[in-house]
C-alpha cells in the first residue's frame, strides 16, 4: 500500500497550446533606415514569459489529505484566515484575495468531484465561528446562486471545514460549476465576460449553425467592410505625427489605450487575451495601443528595432496560444494582421503605435481556459477548454448522468494500486463479456442467508451476530464486499462489509475482519492491521457514496462512518471513525434522506453490485440457537417487509 502523505496539486494552471495562426506583420520601411529613438522601458524585460493564464497567474496551496478519518475527498488549503472582521482588518489585501480565491477553487474542485469536505487551518487563534463569522461568503455567493443548498460549515478545534454537496447539474442545466469562464464578447465600447449559462447559450448556437454561416464567415468578405472608416483609414496609415489628434473613440470595433509608462511589453502582452478573443467572438475590430484617449492624441511608446523584432514574436506566441474550439469542418486559426506604425516628431521617428486588427472567427476563442477544477486521481486539475466544452454542450438524452459518471470517476484517489472505475476500459468490458453471470438475488430468510453468506465461516457467526444484535433500528444491506468494482481488489481479511442505515444516524460501513485468536493481545499487530484497513474501508465508503451520485443520480447531504470490527476468539473494535469525526447535523439521516437512499441503493446493486446481497430489517431477536449452526426461528419484524424485488431493494 502506498505512503498516504498529502498530495499536491499537479499544475494549477494547465493550457492546452493552439498552434500559432495569423501572420505578423512589420513593414520594412518601420524596421530598416530609420532613426530610432533611445531604448526605452520596452527593452526592460528580457525574461521567457508564459503568456497563457494570467487570470489565474496565483499559486495554488491545495493538496489533497489522504491521512484523513472522513471518507470523503479532503481538499486542505493551508492557513485562512477567518472572520468578517478579521479579514477586513488584513493588511496585505492581495494575500487576502489569494486566500479567497483558494478557497473558491476548492469549494469548486469539490462540486464537479462529487463533493467533499474543504479543511482550512484557522491562521487567527482568537476565532470563534459562531461569533466571528466565515468573511468569505461573497466568494461561496459567486460560485452558486444558493451556497446555503451545496455548502455547510464547522470548526473543529483549529480548523475550519467546509462540507460540499456534489453538485446537481439537473436543476441549472450546466455540468461543471465554474468560476470564470474566460470567454468574452464585445459590446458597445469594452469587452465583458460571459457567465457560464451565457457562454454555453452562445456555444451551442455555434454548435447548432456548425459555426458561423459561409457567408459571414472571415475568407468570405473583407473585414474592413464591416469597420467604421476611420478606423480602417488610421489602421492603413504608413507614418503618424506625435500629438496629432485622431477621429474615433473606443467602440464596439476598438479599443485604444494608452502606453504604458512601464513593463511595456509585459502591459501590452496582457491586453492581447481578452481584447483579441472578444474582437474574434463578435465582428471583429481593432486594437490601437499608444493613443491618449482622453487628449485623443497619438503619443506611442518608445522603442528600438530589436524591441520590436521581439514584441512580434511575444504577440504571435500570445495569440496562437489562445484555446480555441471548432464546430465547424475548416477549423480554420485566429487571423489578424499586427503592424508597429511609426511616430514621426519634427521628422524623426520617436516612438511606435501597435495596431492590431482582429477578424472575426468562424467558431469561438477563450481568452484562457476556462477557470473550472475537478480532482483527477490524487491531483487537483483544471479542465481543459476541449474537456469544459464537452462537458457543457452534451444534451444527448442520459448524457448528464454519463458525464458526471465520467468527470466523478476520476476523482477518488488511489489509495492503494487498483483501477476503481476499471468497467469503464475497452479492455476490461471484453473481458466481462467473458465471465459467467451472476445473479444478483436478494436473500430474505435467515437459513439461506447462513447458506450463502457464512457457510465457511461459521465459527465467527455468533461473534457476528452478537454484534449486529447490538442495532436496534433501521436495516443492514448485506454484500459480501461493497467495493463495486471488477477491477478492485479485495482484501482477504475483510469476510464481510455491510451499511447500517437507520434514521437519525450517519451512514455507517461495518466491515468485519477474520481474525486469529492468538493476536487478540498483541496490539502492535491489531494497530497496524486497523490502519490498514482503515484506507481499504475508506476507499469501500468513498467508492461507494461516487457510485451513489454518478450512477444513481444521488445528490442528498450524507455523512459516512466507517467501523471495523475483528472478530477472534472474540470481538474486539480495530477502528472506529465515528469517535473521531463530526458532520453537520443535516447529513445526518431523516426519513425522506432514508427513502432516496434505498432507491439509490436499489439501483446500484442492480447495474453496478455483482455479489449477491441481503436486506435485514432490525432490530433481530434471537429465541433459539444451536451452537453447531446458528439459526433464526424468529425475528421482531418480518425480512424486507417494504421491500419486494429480488434484484434490488
Amino acid at each position: 500500500m502506498p505512503g498516504n502523505s498529502p498530495v499536491l496539486v499537479e499544475d494549477v494552471d494547465p493550457q492546452t497550446f493552439t498552434e500559432p495562426s495569423g501572420q505578423l506583420q512589420c513593414p520594412g520601411d518601420i524596421l530598416q533606415g530609420r532613426q530610432h529613438a533611445k531604448p526605452g522601458p520596452l527593452k526592460e524585460s528580457k525574461k521567457p514569459r508564459h503568456l497563457g493564464n494570467r487570470a489565474s497567474a496565483c499559486k495554488m496551496s491545495i493538496s489533497l489529505d489522504q491521512e484523513t478519518d472522513y471518507a470523503e475527498l479532503v481538499l486542505s488549503v493551508g492557513e485562512i484566515t477567518l472572520g468578517e472582521m478579521n479579514r477586513k482588518l488584513m493588511k496585505d489585501t492581495q494575500l487576502r484575495k489569494r486566500q479567497a480565491k483558494i478557497i473558491s477553487q476548492a469549494v469548486c474542485t469539490l462540486l464537479n468531484s462529487g463533493g467533499g469536505v474543504v479543511k482550512a487551518h484557522i491562521k487567527n487563534s482568537n476565532y470563534i465561528f459562531t461569533r466571528d463569522g466565515i468573511g468569505l461568503e461573497n466568494s461561496f455567493c459567486d460560485i452558486l446562486p444558493l451556497p446555503q443548498k451545496y455548502l455547510d460549515y464547522m470548526q473543529n478545534k483549529d480548523y475550519f471545514l467546509i462540507f460540499v454537496k456534489p453538485w446537481n447539474p439537473d436543476i441549472s442545466g450546466l455540468r461543471v460549476i465554474t468560476l470564470k469562464t474566460n470567454f468574452y464578447l464585445r459590446s458597445l465600447s469594452s469587452s465583458h465576460e460571459l457567465k457560464a449559462p451565457d457562454a454555453v447559450k452562445f456555444l451551442k448556437e455555434r454548435k447548432d449553425t456548425k459555426g458561423r454561416s459561409r457567408q459571414s464567415r472571415p475568407g468570405s468578405f473583407d473585414s474592413d467592410e464591416l469597420q467604421p472608416e476611420s478606423l480602417v483609414m488610421f489602421f492603413n496609415m504608413e507614418k503618424l505625427i506625435y500629438e496629432e489628434t485622431f477621429c474615433f473613440t473606443k467602440s464596439k470595433h476598438a479599443e485604444v489605450k494608452m502606453s504604458p509608462k512601464e513593463k511595456i511589453k509585459e502591459k501590452i502582452l496582457e491586453i492581447l487575451p481578452q481584447t483579441v478573443s472578444a474582437f474574434a467572438n463578435t465582428e471583429g475590430g481593432y486594437l490601437f495601443i499608444g493613443l491618449d484617449l482622453e487628449k485623443e492624441q497619438i503619443i506611442g511608446f518608445e522603442a528600438d528595432e530589436s524591441d520590436l523584432v521581439e514584441l512580434k514574436s511575444e504577440i504571435e506566441k500570445c495569440i496562437g496560444q489562445l484555446p480555441v474550439t471548432h464546430f465547424c469542418e475548416e477549423q480554420e486559426k485566429i487571423k489578424y494582421t499586427c503592424k508597429f506604425i511609426p511616430v514621426h516628431r519634427q521628422g524623426t521617428v520617436c516612438s511606435y503605435v501597435c495596431a492590431l486588427r482582429v477578424e472575426r472567427f468562424c467558431c469561438a476563442v477563450f481568452a484562457a481556459e476556462p477557470d473550472s477544477w475537478h480532482v483527477e486521481g490524487s491531483c487537483v486539475k483544471r479542465f481543459t477548454t476541449e474537456e469544459w466544452v464537452k462537458l457543457q454542450m452534451d444534451t444527448t438524452p442520459g448524457s448528464s448522468k454519463e458525464n458526471d459518471k465520467q468527470t466523478l470517476q476520476s476523482s477518488i484517489p488511489p489509495l492503494w494500486a487498483c483501477s476503481c472505475f476499471a468497467h469503464d476500459i475497452p479492455e476490461v468490458q471484453q473481458q466481462r463479456a467473458h465471465l459467467p453471470v451472476v445473479f444478483r438475488k436478494v436473500t430474505c430468510s435467515p437459513e439461506a442467508l447462513f447458506m450463502e453468506q457464512f457457510s465457511e465461516y461459521e465459527r465467527y457467526e455468533r461473534l457476528l451476530w452478537t454484534e449486529l444484535g447490538s442495532l436496534r433500528q433501521g436495516m443492514l444491506v448485506i454484500s459480501k464486499t461493497w467495493t463495486l468494482d471488477p477491477g478492485s481488489q479485495e482484501k482477504q481479511e475483510v469476510i464481510l462489509d455491510m451499511l447500517h442505515i437507520s434514521q437519525d444516524r450517519l451512514l455507517t460501513l461495518h466491515s468485519f475482519v477474520l481474525g486469529d485468536g492468538e493476536l487478540e493481545d498483541d496490539s502492535t499487530v491489531l494497530r497496524e492491521l486497523g490502519a490498514k484497513l482503515k484506507n481499504y474501508c475508506k476507499q469501500t465508503a468513498l467508492t461507494l457514496k461516487q457510485m451513489l451520485v454518478n450512477h444513481a443520480g444521488y445528490t442528498g447531504k450524507i455523512g459516512v462512518v466507517i467501523k471495523i470490527t475483528y472478530l477472534g476468539h472474540r470481538a474486539m473494535s480495530l477502528y472506529d471513525s465515528s469517535s473521531i469525526i463530526s458532520y453537520p447535523s443535516n447529513y445526518y439521516l431523516t426519513t425522506k434522506t432514508v427513502r432516496n437512499l434505498k432507491k439509490a441503493l436499489d439501483e446500484v446493486i442492480r447495474t453496478v453490485c455483482r455479489h449477491k446481497t441481503t436486506v435485514i430489517s432490525l432490530p433481530l431477536k434471537f429465541e433459539h440457537i444451536k451452537l453447531d449452526t446458528l439459526i433464526f426461528v424468529e425475528c421482531r419484524r418480518s425480512f424486507c417487509d417494504s421491500l419486494t424485488w429480488e434484484n434490488g431493494l
